[in-house]
């Protein structure tokens, strides 16, 4: 059996994809058995976790959107209800909305536990995804042993079950598409990375970050033309993805919903435990602190670290570098930026400083 990489793994068809995967993986017997275990255990205690509501409030606003998306259809949804979420999650709340009323519930009731499992569903599946995607990126460079330790650390860790399975978030989601635009980025597939980033920007304005720092490496890997024709094919798909919430309205009310869901928060830490929680939470980011306020302290800050990123990563001649290059934009975002809120609920965080 030949050996084949990552790159043809993506070009696979179905006569063949069987004994390809296991090319490609180099695995045993009971390794894949090993794998199948330990992610369908996962998906398992994920699943038996998603019957508790989690956080009342926003299970709340997932039941109203699915339900509201459903009767209103997409064109008219953000003006017939209130939401701050960006398009493409309310396909997958549609999705899972039709599907209860044509299986479950033909009278749609928002109040059944069955239908919080069916809300949750769809994170679960993308945890177990992304769990998989990092056993491809990992057993690409590395042996079985340190791929299946990298897969397992995501798929079973408690902050991670807890954001899909309980509280119902949908940061699984968007970090699967995230994951795949970096894979393809390394794989030397910049449109269909491009396009992957602008679906993960389409379920969550937290992968703007990365957008510059993903454009200054397409400048330096690329010519010109392909930069050009990567941003045209991912300005493109966000359009076309978003286009059926805002046939009767401007597109241009996509961009005013992602600055009015930043701006409607404006305190230095909602219940995230960043630098700015040393100070107290829930205090307005414009307070003033050594001549300038929380909020233009956050941007220096951040700012001063993303250039060290990219000096880094512009010297790095090694793709995969931008694995660790996003990781600490990420990790610099939810430290040092004001007007973060983490997944603990106000009720939780008075019992944690008790």
């Amino acid at each position: 059996m030949v050996p084949i990489t990552l790159n043809n793994l993506l070009r696979i068809n179905g006569k063949d994809i069987k004994s390809r995967i296991n090319a490609w993986f180099s695995i045993t017997r009971n390794q894949y058995i090993a794998i199948v275990i330990a992610l369908s255990v996962s998906f398992i205690i994920r699943m038996y976790l998603s019957q508790f509501e989690g956080h009342k409030y926003d299970i709340a606003l997932f039941k109203n959107w699915s339900h509201g998306v459903y009767l209103t259809g997409f064109s008219d949804f953000y003006h017939s209800v209130k939401s701050d979420y960006p398009p493409l999650y309310i396909y997958i709340l549609w999705a899972v909305g039709a599907f209860y009323k044509l299986f479950i519930s033909s009278s749609f009731d928002i109040h059944s536990p069955v239908f919080i499992i069916f809300l949750k569903t769809p994170a679960i599946l993308a945890d177990i995804a992304t769990a998989s995607l990092i056993f491809l990126i990992v057993r690409k460079y590395g042996s079985f042993k340190l791929a299946f330790i990298s897969m397992v650390s995501y798929a079973f860790n408690p902050a991670i079950i807890y954001d899909s399975a309980i509280w119902g978030q949908v940061d699984s989601v968007y970090t699967l598409f995230f994951m795949l635009a970096l894979m393809l980025f390394v794989l030397d597939k910049p449109t269909l990375s491009g396009i992957s980033l602008a679906i993960a920007i389409l379920t969550k304005p937290q992968s703007l970050v990365i957008v510059p720092l993903f454009a200054l490496l397409m400048i330096k890997k690329y010519s010109p033309f392909t930069f050009v024709k990567v941003s045209i094919a991912s300005f493109a798909a966000f359009v076309l993805v978003a286009l059926p919430f805002y046939l009767n309205t401007s597109i241009f009310d996509l961009f005013r919903l992602y600055l009015s869901s930043y701006a409607q928060y404006p305190y230095n830490s909602l219940n995230a435990y960043n630098i700015w929680a040393f100070t107290g939470l829930f205090k307005p980011d414009n307070t003033e602190f050594l001549y300038m306020t929380y909020r233009m302290w956050g941007y220096l800050l951040f700012g001063l670290i993303f250039i060290y990123v990219v000096h880094f990563i512009l010297k790095s001649k090694d793709d995969r570098s931008i694995y660790i290059a996003s990781t600490m934009l990420f990790f610099a975002f939810f430290m040092l930026f004001t007007k973060i809120h983490d997944i603990f609920s106000p009720s939780l965080h008075r019992l944690l400083l008790q």
